[in-house]
């Protein structure tokens, strides 16, 4: 309403303004039509850009906003069973291409790119590269870590665990304990505990009990990756390491390569 009263006035004022010079210009004209069109010639030359601009504004204060797509909104209230049912989609294997920032007690202490490819319930296999260079090949198989490229840095090996938990958020929840709180799901078990949007199912961050310690994980910027929606933004929280994950690409249940949780003999 107030755009167009703004757009009222502007063209009320020109259009008196023109009204008002214009006879001014023919009462004054005692010396012949020369002086008439020498008057007027400024107020043409400025009436056309002014009308050109004054059109344009309305056409686009007036045009269609685009209105970005959100992921589906679920509003009933739904069961534990309903929820995990939902939001894992009977997803199996999930691969993501991620950049992930490592800091340690607040500072850098490295920087990555990740293809990591997680397959239910517990395996995992993250290829780390610098510069287009593979510098680590990590495969987590039946609870086991295997460094098959790299140093065996203990921290980015254990990413690879946490990532994977952090992901596949509703395994081993079928036995928990849900509550619902303002415009969140809860579900608690002995080792974790989650927060869900409640109208989107799409998580909002996560406690973890893992191998003697605690991992925080917080989620943001859902996007569609192909009619999957899913956080875009992952921060790992554990010990005094923070990983920022940025997921470019997501796929959902690809094809297997044979050298996927390969492992030495």
């Amino acid at each position: 309403m107030l755009k167009r009263q703004l757009k009222y006035f502007s063209i009320s004022i020109f259009a008196k303004i023109i009204k008002d010079r214009i006879p001014r210009c023919v009462r004054n004209d005692k010396a012949g039509s020369n002086s008439f069109f020498f008057l007027l010639t400024p107020y043409s030359l400025l009436l056309t850009p002014c009308c050109l601009l004054l059109t344009a504004y309305c056409f686009i204060g007036c045009a269609p906003k685009a209105i970005a797509p959100v992921p589906p909104q679920y509003r009933e209230e739904l069961t534990l069973a309903e929820i995990v049912s939902k939001a894992s989609d009977g997803i199996q294997v999930l691969k993501a291409i991620a950049d992930i920032r490592i800091e340690k007690n607040s500072e850098l202490y490295d920087q990555i790119n990740a293809s990591v490819i997680f397959q239910r319930p517990d395996r995992a296999h993250m290829r780390m590269y610098k510069f287009g260079m593979l510098v680590s090949d990590i495969v987590m198989k039946d609870g086991e870590l295997y460094v098959l490229t790299g140093n065996k840095d203990t921290k980015l090996a254990g990413l690879i665990e946490e990532f994977l938990y952090a992901v596949f958020w509703w395994d081993d929840v079928e036995g928990g304990v849900l509550s619902r709180e303002k415009n969140e799901y809860i579900i608690r078990t002995a080792s974790k505990e989650i927060h869900l949007d409640k109208a989107t199912l799409l998580p909002v961050r996560q406690d973890i009990s893992l191998s003697g310690k605690t991992v925080h994980v917080k989620y943001a910027e859902p996007q569609n990756y192909e009619g999957f929606w899913y956080p875009s933004k992952l921060e790992i929280y554990a010990d005094d390491f923070r990983f920022s994950v940025k997921i470019d690409k997501l796929i959902k249940d690809p094809p297997l390569g044979e050298y996927d949780f390969r492992i030495p003999s």
